[in-house]
């Protein structure tokens, strides 16, 4: 497949030679992953605002982040499609709209983790105040992260970097196969605004809240769960969680942080294939494990869940 057969593609572009298995083998991950991240995130989502397992504020913060992530891996038809035919089926335009759309879930998704994370800081080292925070306060933090978001998702389609096709041929995003002063500068940015101060300040939260949260603190948390039914997880096991997140995000996101500055110290000759299709696969792919996270930790989230999917009755028969 030559450079010229896809869309709003330079000549200096590379379209890596894959055969149509290897496509579809991506293809058939793309639908896969998709799948199951899309519903599972989604119900998570549902079940965050109309089933309440935790309090508000709380429930908005945790209910931000599945919404995030149902849209990193929503459009997974776009990519699975192109993949079974070796190639980018929908044109130069949906091509910049679903760069776009990917920037700006997987920055949102990531900010939505980090007021997930300040949430847990609050929640554990300073009560007075996270009593005192209201949904306003936590909607405009959550707005604050989409709001940045959607600077860096929007400034490629303004003239700061640019979005093209993947080396794969059949996906969208960033355009790092043109290494210039724009891209240089925009990816030094993105890279330290939008994923390395994030994750810092996460440890730093979780940190902080991991050594706050001493034997006296998890008996106060015993007591009021027994107290209080409606509260499905503890304090510790929230942290946990966002824990989990934390680190599963940072795994997935990686791949994506490395190749947009891979092209700084390499030259794009030594590229493969699998260097081309890991990042988008290792990003979606880290959305399916958060439902499972909190399902294992929570057997009424469970039950919460199966009564969200219309299994509500079965569960409580079998009780």
């Amino acid at each position: 497949m030559s450079a010229a057969s896809s869309p709003g593609m330079a000549a200096s572009h590379t379209i890596l030679p894959m055969s149509i298995f290897e496509h579809s083998i991506v293809g058939v991950l793309y639908f896969t992953i998709g799948i199951i991240g899309t519903v599972g995130n989604l119900l998570t989502f549902i079940v965050f605002m109309y089933q309440n397992p935790v309090k508000s504020p709380r429930n908005l913060v945790f209910a931000n982040f599945a919404l995030a992530n149902t849209f990193v891996v929503a459009p997974f038809i776009i990519p699975g499609s192109s993949s079974f035919v070796g190639r980018w089926l929908f044109g130069d335009t949906a091509c910049q709209a679903y760069a776009f759309e990917g920037m700006l879930a997987g920055i949102g998704a990531v900010g939505a983790l980090i007021v997930l994370g300040v949430e847990r800081y609050l929640a554990i080292c300073c009560k007075d105040l996270y009593l005192n925070l209201s949904s306003g306060n936590v909607m405009c933090m959550i707005l604050l992260g989409w709001l940045n978001a959607l600077f860096w998702a929007a400034m490629p389609l303004l003239g700061w970097c640019r979005y093209s096709i993947e080396p794969s041929g059949t996906s969208c995003t960033l355009d790092w196969q043109v290494i210039d002063d724009q891209y240089v500068s925009y990816v030094t940015g993105l890279t330290t605004f939008c994923y390395c101060i994030p994750f810092v300040v996460l440890f730093l939260c979780l940190i902080r809240a991991s050594n706050s949260l001493s034997s006296e603190t998890e008996s106060a948390d015993k007591t009021s769960s027994k107290n209080d039914p409606e509260e499905w997880f503890s304090e510790k096991q929230l942290l946990k969680l966002t824990w989990v997140f934390t680190l599963t995000a940072l795994i997935g996101w990686g791949p994506y942080a490395y190749v947009v500055i891979w092209p700084f110290f390499n030259d794009m000759s030594s590229l493969t294939a699998v260097l081309a299709v890991l990042p988008p696969l290792m990003a979606k792919s880290s959305t399916m494990i958060y439902p499972f996270a909190y399902m294992s930790q929570s057997s009424t989230f469970r039950k919460a869940m199966f009564l969200t999917m219309g299994c509500g009755e079965q569960e409580k028969k079998a009780k």
